[in-house]
């Protein structure tokens, strides 16, 4: 799958809707912003705090899916409002993100393991020659490239969960993981395609993310709906071949 292509058919799809999908990053970025200033306003340490930092976390999960299911409904030309998504399905969100974290327990353990070793060594000051912090951070790179690797596996997740709601949490996870396989380079070349852009969002002092990620978002959709597709007619054609 070439990003170019994957990035045309996404821009097709948001024709005659950017200004629909700016509108909806806008209220996502609002809402997320309230709800993260208002988990602030208490004194650190308190048990409000805490309280507050715990529902902030609670709801950013079901807001981030019910933001992809919006922009994969605009590649889908479908109607979309501009409130859908937090009107979200809260305990499928959470459920496919404790299964895809269970199965990233692995990488996720190496890489905070690897992190906290080498906060430890800043934060106490202790000797580091030059060779064993060569050693620390070329670990610290392997650990992160294979949290990233296992993370594409299940970067499909939710879009599975919102399209086969007879499936479970954990079928969600597998099934994405079973699409990615062989294409988490493809996703990795689509989603690194827009650095350009993301670094142009940075001179425009944040405004024009309210279009790159939509259409960054989008993109992702194309490439699920493109992988899912070539997978149901290579099914499709095996079975055809067994008959």
């Amino acid at each position: 799958m070439i990003p170019s292509k994957l990035r045309k058919k996404a821009r097709e799809a948001l024709k005659g809707s950017w200004g629909k999908a700016a509108l909806i990053m806008l209220v996502y970025f609002f809402v997320i912003s309230c709800i993260s200033i208002i988990a602030n306003s208490f004194p650190e340490g308190t048990i409000w705090y805490s309280l507050a930092y715990v529902i902030y976390m609670l709801l950013s999960i079901p807001l981030a899916y019910g933001l992809t299911i919006s922009f994969l409904k605009l590649e889908r030309k479908e109607d979309v409002k501009t409130f859908d998504f937090l009107y979200t399905n809260f305990s499928t969100a959470w459920n496919v993100c404790i299964q895809a974290i269970a199965k990233m327990i692995i990488p996720i353990a190496c890489f905070f393991f690897i992190a906290l070793l080498l906060t430890i060594f800043v934060v106490t000051k202790i000797p580091m020659t030059w060779f064993y912090g060569i050693i620390f951070v070329a670990f610290y790179i392997a650990a992160l490239v294979y949290f990233i690797a296992r993370g594409l596996l299940y970067s499909l997740s939710f879009y599975i969960a919102f399209d086969n709601e007879n499936l479970s949490a954990k079928e969600c996870v597998e099934k994405s993981e079973e699409l990615m396989m062989g294409n988490r380079g493809n996703l990795f070349l689509l989603e690194l395609s827009f650095i350009g852009w993301i670094i142009l969002g940075v001179f425009t002092l944040g405004i024009a993310y309210l279009w790159i990620f939509p259409y960054i978002q989008v993109s992702v959709a194309t490439f699920y709906d493109e992988v899912n597709t070539s997978k149901t007619k290579e099914v499709d054609g095996s079975n055809k071949i067994e008959e």
